[in-house]
């Protein structure tokens, strides 16, 4: 299994990938792209966010039990 840290900073990586690809082509952009990738990109971004919480939840744990 990978490493919980490692697992956090790949989803650190993938979470600021995806926000720039909003901050690039969101509904703000200048050339905004179709709603359903937008809605898509943002939801992979919650899921994303989601899940890192979860690993830095057991993480915690795994800490505090040791």
């Amino acid at each position: 299994m990978t490493e919980p840290t490692e697992m956090i900073d790949w989803l650190d990586r993938r979470i600021a990938s995806a926000n720039l690809w909003l901050e690039d082509h969101g509904r703000e952009a200048k050339r905004p792209r179709p709603e359903n990738e937008i809605s898509t990109k943002e939801y992979d971004v919650a899921r994303f966010e989601e899940i890192r919480a979860a690993y830095v939840k057991a993480l915690e744990r795994r800490g505090q039990a040791a």
